[in-house]
């Protein structure tokens, strides 16, 4: 009796496919391991280390797109640098209106848009008001009371380096945000070599109205840079009224 073709082609390759199965196997499993619950621990430690790093940085560049959806909506784009502790530049538009500011220490320096000349707002810190809080402050948009949710969702490329992708639904800890907004989300891009924040995409609703909502998307590069913010020249001093 002749020997199927099927089994005496199994006999010979049956080491070889149980081996690459095998590989195949422990491939999927580590995978589901590292985006799934089970991995949660390991996952919190990975982004409690990433904003971590992104606190500490001593200086960055950055973009911040903001959008107020609803019946006042709002609309603002800047991009700018900042050195800790004390020091931000700001330039971009508001509701199509050009902007630029300069913090340093306790001063706030604005460009007129109409003259081009530079005003004075001595003992005004800008970026600790509700004013262009977000704009010239973006790191206080990850500021969390908690993190009730967070998943490791997945890998992606931004500007050719490649990021850990979370999801989030956080408690912020911002009055500027809490007081106005609820149900947030959050999706975070992280450095996987540098391990700092890149990317971030915020989602809101409209607290009590369940209308409207808030849209954030936040860009950070260039950390650790040697960047000079200087007093502008040509100022004119204006008390705050």
């Amino acid at each position: 009796m002749l020997t199927p073709r099927w089994i005496f082609f199994n006999r010979r390759r049956l080491g070889p496919m149980a081996a690459v199965a095998g590989i195949i196997i422990a491939l999927v499993f580590l995978s589901s391991r590292l985006f799934s619950g089970t991995g949660r621990v390991d996952q919190e430690k990975i982004f409690t280390t990433a904003l971590d790093n992104t606190f500490a940085s001593r200086s960055f560049r950055f973009v911040v797109e903001s959008k107020l959806l609803g019946e006042h909506e709002f609309y603002s784009k800047v991009e700018g640098e900042r050195v800790m502790p004390d020091k931000v530049h700001i330039k971009g538009t508001v509701l199509k209106t050009p902007v630029e500011f300069t913090q340093v220490q306790d001063n706030t320096y604005m460009k007129d848009p109409f003259s081009g000349k530079w005003l004075t707002l001595k003992d005004l810190k800008l970026s600790q008001t509700e004013l262009f809080f977000s704009e010239l402050n973006p790191l206080a948009n990850f500021n969390f009371k908690d993190i009730p949710e967070l998943a490791l969702v997945g890998e992606e490329k931004l500007d050719g380096d490649k990021c850990l992708v979370f999801e989030l639904t956080p408690n912020v800890e911002n009055v500027f945000l809490e007081d106005q907004f609820d149900g947030f989300y959050y999706k975070v891009w992280v450095d996987k070599k540098e391990m700092n924040i890149r990317q971030a995409m915020i989602r809101a609703n409209k607290a009590d109205t369940g209308t409207g909502g808030l849209e954030i998307l936040i860009k950070i590069w260039d950390y650790d840079r040697n960047l000079k913010i200087e007093v502008p020249v040509e100022t004119k001093q204006n008390q705050p009224g």
